[in-house]
């Protein structure tokens, strides 16, 4: 039966479970950034990186990283084979005469140490080292930022790239993110496995993503266990756009004790969630939802994930009612 506490506990994972899917989403769009620099690099031309915007806060990156059609995404699976050289030149790329130019380590204020990695001097401020080694079908990654928000953050990827369409990709390492005047903090550690494939039809883009691994929230003191899949499908037809969102699987999230290691309780949350977005060409949208699922406390059934009226709720075992969000969950085109 649920009880208060189980209740409060799972509030508490419930919280955990969207820190941990959107810092998940956001390491896949650090990784799009990372690659997109190191693509430019290693083509010898990075007149296009952006140095205007610097990284962007975690719930935008992670934006980035999930909507359907992203140039983020598409260029991240374009690695292997994309570039004229196997390794990105080191030095820094940094705005000269107005323009994103990489200098040579030790010249025109890029750091003498940038013999061994590739250095990004953002215009906020915000500077990230960037090494990267590709082939036809592998990439190796690792980016660390040491100004900004994102400092501390250092992340290692390591990914396999199928054609032109899909790869896989696992990230080791810690994100870090604390902006004054932000309500978001973060710091994770992940290990973590994700393959990406786009697909293009004539009049529509589906972004699939399936996620597996462990990302541990020291802030919230939780540890969730992903084993999840997310597909989103964007298409056109006249002056109507429709977003089909599909998310299905599981995160299973271990409640910390203070010392941050040992688990108190554990609460599963298996979904099967599908939510269908229409936006005609004035601006106006509806939304329909659909669910199923469970929430489980330390390993029985202690509410039934329902959809009423567009609506999401937990349904509890002691007769009792909450809402359910999932919106963390699902990405942009769900909120």
């Amino acid at each position: 039966m649920a009880t208060p506490e189980i209740k409060a506990t799972a509030s508490q994972a419930q919280l955990g479970m969207s820190s941990a899917s959107t810092n998940t989403q956001a390491s896949i769009g650090l990784q799009s950034i990372g690659s997109s620099v190191g693509d430019a690099a290693a083509s010898g031309d990075v007149s296009a990186v952006d140095l205007s915007t610097g990284l962007p806060d975690p719930d935008l990156m992670a934006a980035a990283a999930v909507a359907p059609g992203a140039g983020g995404v598409q260029q991240a699976l374009g690695l292997g084979g994309s570039s004229k050289s196997a390794t990105i030149p080191t030095g820094c790329i940094r705005r000269i005469g107005g323009n994103p130019t990489l200098v040579a380590a030790g010249s025109q204020g890029c750091s003498a140490a940038a013999t061994t990695y590739l250095e990004i001097d953002y215009d906020t401020g915000d500077t990230a080292k960037v090494t990267w080694t590709d082939n036809t079908t592998s990439f190796d990654l690792k980016i660390e930022v040491i100004a900004g928000p994102w400092t501390g953050t250092n992340l290692h990827y390591t990914g396999n790239v199928t054609g032109s369409s899909s790869a896989s990709v696992s990230v080791s390492g810690a994100m870090m993110f604390s902006r004054n005047g932000s309500v978001v903090h973060v710091n994770a550690d992940f290990n973590i496995t994700y393959a990406v494939s786009v697909s293009l039809g004539s009049n529509s883009t589906t972004v699939n993503i399936n996620v597996n691994g462990t990302a541990t929230d020291h802030i919230g003191l939780v540890r969730a266990n992903e084993h999840w899949g997310l597909s989103m499908q964007d298409s056109t037809s006249g002056t109507t756009d429709t977003t089909v969102i599909h998310w299905n699987g599981g995160i299973g999230v271990d409640v910390l004790k203070q010392d941050g290691v040992t688990t108190d309780h554990s609460v599963a949350f298996n979904l099967n969630v599908n939510v269908t977005t229409t936006t005609s060409g004035t601006g106006t949208g509806t939304a329909t939802w659909s669910a199923g699922g469970d929430v489980e406390y330390d390993g029985a059934v202690a509410g039934n994930i329902v959809s009423k009226n567009n609506q999401l709720y937990v349904d509890w075992t002691d007769g009792t009612e909450d809402a359910f969000d999932p919106s963390a969950l699902l990405g942009p085109a769900g909120v």
